[in-house]
């Protein structure tokens, strides 16, 4: 039986640093039936040569201005035509062996959907792991901030799915730019494709201080768009759930508005930061009441 086609999609800007060594962990695989599509956004670093270099070794590959990652993570699924597609960040990695296993688990015509472990590691080696866990209570999937488990759903460098979860779902959601993997991972689950966790390592997500998610993601930017999941998915849960989650997501929005205006203004004025805070409260008096409110009006009025 032929092994069946793999395509894996790897958007990309700027990250000419490490783009030859995520590409080569893809090729040096050696998957006799990979299709591996490079949607780069006009990179001015050393994007370009590489990709050039690489290039008959690519199914495709292109540079130009587009509108962002998750534009270019569809360009790529338009295009791709594999019976099992991922991608893969332009900086990250995928583990030696990782396709031939990814196919293996495949072979149940039932699987649609996988995802593994993935190590985080750094400039200096490991520093943790990703592992993907079944959640106790549906409602888990739409609180990131509060869960029984760390992580329900696996890093995108090791989440695999097949063509007709594709087709069932579209595309991804163009209005995230943080969180538009797990928008798109808690569609599948609330359209009742059932996500397979497997404990192998399949691959490496690599953590440094270029990459969005340790630049702003972590900061408040990712709370933004869970708060956003969560609303947009909360009819769907059980009626008592429903009344959890609503009480979470107005407590997710006082946090949200507490760290956007401390860590989104940093290059305003301390005074510009306290105004905010207060016209903030003025529009929902629920955060005078709300000690991380008080703290940063206090950190405002009295840092030295």
């Amino acid at each position: 039986m032929n092994p069946p086609c793999i395509s894996i999609i790897v958007p990309s800007y700027n990250q000419g640093a490490y783009i030859e060594e995520t590409l080569l962990s893809v090729l040096e695989q050696e998957y006799p039936a990979l299709e591996l599509i490079v949607m780069d956004g006009g990179s001015t670093d050393q994007t370009v040569e590489v990709l050039q270099k690489l290039s008959t070794r690519l199914a495709h590959w292109e540079s130009a201005k587009d509108r962002g990652q998750t534009h270019a993570i569809n360009k790529g699924l338009a295009r791709c035509t594999g019976e099992i597609w991922a991608y893969l960040n332009s900086d990250d990695l995928i583990s030696p062996g990782s396709l031939q296993r990814v196919a293996q688990m495949f072979a149940d015509p039932a699987v649609e959907w996988i995802g593994a472990v993935s190590e985080i590691f750094d400039a200096t080696g490991p520093r943790d792991t990703v592992t993907p866990q079944e959640p106790a209570r549906l409602i888990e999937y739409l609180t990131p901030w509060q869960r029984s488990v760390q992580h329900v759903f696996a890093c995108s460098n090791v989440t695999y799915m097949r063509r007709s979860v594709y087709e069932k779902l579209g595309a991804f959601d163009e209005s995230y730019h943080y969180s538009m993997d797990m928008e798109y991972y808690i569609r599948a689950i609330f359209a009742g494709i059932r996500f397979h966790r497997f404990p192998d390592t399949l691959g490496r997500w690599r953590w440094h201080e270029q990459c969005k998610t340790v630049k702003d993601g972590n900061a408040y930017r990712f709370t933004e768009e869970e708060i956003r999941i969560a609303e947009a998915h909360i009819g769907k849960l059980p009626a008592d759930q429903q009344a959890e989650l609503a009480r979470e997501i107005a407590d997710q929005k006082k946090w949200y508005t507490v760290r956007q205006i401390e860590l989104g203004t940093q290059s305003t004025s301390r005074a510009a930061r306290l105004s905010a805070l207060l016209q903030a409260a003025a529009s929902h008096p629920g955060l005078l009441f709300f000690r991380p409110w008080l703290g940063a009006v206090r950190k405002q009025l009295f840092r030295s």
